[in-house]
């Protein structure tokens, strides 16, 4: 077996890797409590030295790591090698490649480098090591070696078919164009209100620990009294979160596009990192339509594409980061063919769901029957009452939100209430089934059913479907084998 000539990445990520002291991060916990054991003294001389020190720190192991780096890309494998003391050498064949991701960090950017990031079949190795990481090469390089792996990966498609004739690659198509406008929906999704709320959280935690000649003159503020302070208080704080996770989307997906190119679908966003996303069209398998209760107000929903052995799918497999939900199905029905419309659960679910919800403010109000009487605490029956009587719509609406359906080539199920989701798949997806029934479900006549495939979290459920269908519905939406549950 002839090995591969290696390459090296530019020296020039000697210099990001220092400034960010990306390997050096490792070492700085070990070296506080040996600062504390020699007993520097304070002062501007010893900030000094220490920063010198972890900088030259930072130095070193950036070049070990360059020096004792390298990859290759050959005709059937990729070969990254790296480690000082303990040498690790990783192949990958290209036709297990997933996916090539090519980032742009703005130090990356400033030196002219970018990131690739080389899919490895997510479920063979655990962690980081789901992908290969090439850190620090010129855009060039970048650019061939995403092509090169990408091309000789899909070699085989491009051979003749049984009549001799090669079938032309699809046109190049836009998917997808993100509309900056779209930004107002980000306060609806919870992940980009998180990092703002983070700041805010840090805010008070900052002015909780200001010194005493500081606080005073915060608390000389006069805002008035009663509850228009707290009102002008709570909408400000509103406010910043608000703009805080439009700022975050903007960051995260600014002049996304997701564009066909051949028989790969290739996202690109991001506004000081720019990530170059390119997946394959025929590993996809389907897609999840997720509406949080705020997106489902504004009828709005986001996108994810399932794709097998796609490792870290929540952000690769992102096809509409944001959108208006009209135009969500119309990007999934170019992937997916459309199962047709959902089929509404029998009653017993719509019966169960209510008595699930209800269920807490019931043993609430039951203790705050007792504690009423014993110490007239009846403030904890109202809540119980209040609770009860809250539980009654959550229990419809997570009713309103199961569904099922079974095409000709697809299959789709739906749940949740908080955030809800419709997941459409390929029939050809399903590596299995699973029946889950309760001793309630049971007893309602009521089973869960979760259809297993290899791809996204691996298991979709159908929750509290008629036990009565499940034989059906498993025989239509997958192969002919799954007919052995109507023998069950």
């Amino acid at each position: 077996m002839t090995e591969l000539p290696g390459r090296r990445t530019s020296p020039r990520i000697l210099l990001v890797h220092t400034v960010t002291f990306r390997q050096a991060r490792q070492f700085v916990p070990a070296l506080i409590p040996l600062v504390a054991v020699t007993g520097f003294g304070g002062g501007r001389t010893t900030i000094i030295l220490l920063a010198v020190g972890i900088t030259l720190l930072s130095l070193l192991t950036a070049t070990l790591t360059w020096w004792r780096f390298s990859y290759a890309d050959g005709s059937s494998a990729v070969v990254v090698t790296r480690g000082l003391l303990s040498r690790s050498v990783r192949t990958v064949p290209t036709d297990r490649i997933r996916g090539v991701e090519v980032e742009t960090p703005l130090l990356h950017r400033l030196f002219g480098l970018v990131r690739v990031r080389i899919d490895a079949a997510a479920g063979a190795v655990s962690g980081n090591d789901e992908e290969l990481v090439v850190d620090g090469v010129p855009r060039d390089e970048g650019d061939r070696l995403r092509t090169a792996v990408l091309s000789r990966r899909a070699a085989p498609a491009t051979e003749p078919g049984v009549d001799g004739v090669v079938a032309p690659e699809p046109p190049d198509e836009e998917f997808a164009r993100f509309d900056n406008r779209w930004l107002l929906y980000a306060p609806l999704v919870g992940s980009y209100l998180a990092i703002p709320a983070a700041a805010v959280g840090a805010g008070f935690r900052l002015l909780d620990e200001l010194g005493h000649n500081v606080r005073p003159e915060l608390k000389r503020l006069d805002l008035g009294g009663g509850w228009v302070p707290a009102v002008s208080i709570a909408g400000v704080l509103l406010l910043l979160l608000a703009v805080g996770a439009v700022i975050g989307a903007a960051l995260v997906n600014w002049g996304f596009t997701l564009d066909r190119r051949g028989g790969s679908l290739i996202a690109v966003r991001g506004l000081l990192t720019r990530r170059h996303t390119e997946l394959e069209i025929d590993r996809i398998r389907g897609g999840t339509v997720s509406e949080g209760l705020g997106m489902r107000w504004m009828r709005a929903a986001r996108i994810n594409a399932l794709v097998t052995g796609l490792g870290d799918a929540a952000r690769r497999g992102q096809l509409l980061p944001l959108g208006p939900r009209a135009s969500a199905w119309a990007l999934i029905r170019r992937l997916v063919d459309d199962p047709g419309p959902l089929v509404a659960h029998p009653p017993a679910a719509r019966r169960r769901s209510i008595v699930r919800a209800v269920a807490t403010g019931l043993l609430v109000s039951g203790v705050g029957i007792a504690a009423t009487v014993a110490a007239g605490w009846w403030w904890i029956l109202a809540a119980g009452i209040g609770l009860t009587v809250l539980g009654v719509p959550l229990g419809l609406g997570r009713y309103a939100s199961l569904g099922h359906a079974a095409g000709p080539r697809s299959f789709s199920v739906r749940s949740g209430w908080l955030v809800r989701e419709q997941v459409i798949l390929q029939r050809r997806a399903v590596v299995g089934w699973r029946v889950r029934q309760s001793f309630f479900q049971r007893r309602a006549g009521l089973a869960t059913v979760v259809a297993c495939v290899g791809a996204g979290t691996g298991g979709y459920a159908a929750v509290d479907l008629a036990a009565a269908d499940v034989a059906s519905f498993t025989a239509a939406a997958s192969e002919p084998w799954a007919a052995e549950f109507a023998h069950r």
